[in-house]
């Protein structure tokens, strides 16, 4: 069984659906056992639904599209 340490490791991962099906297994085992990983693991994950929805998709502000268009020309120059 994994200990702490490599389950908070994997835990963005797991929320992301990105691991494997034996790494998540391996991190549902912990997590049943580990109240505090646990805890990590039900905050990254309201923690990402709330992000989607406040910055969920639509249009980008005009104001940051041209920051971002004159970041990339500066980058160009440099």
């Amino acid at each position: 069984m994994i200990d702490c340490e490599q389950a908070l490791r994997e835990i963005e991962r797991y929320v992301d659906g990105e691991l494997d099906p034996a790494g998540c297994r391996e991190i549902e085992q912990h997590l049943g056992e580990c109240g505090p990983c646990l805890q990590r693991k039900e905050f990254r994950s309201s923690l990402r639904v709330l992000v989607a929805k406040k910055c969920g998709p639509g249009p980008a502000p005009d104001a940051l599209l041209q920051r971002i268009k004159k970041l990339l020309a500066s980058e160009r120059l440099e």
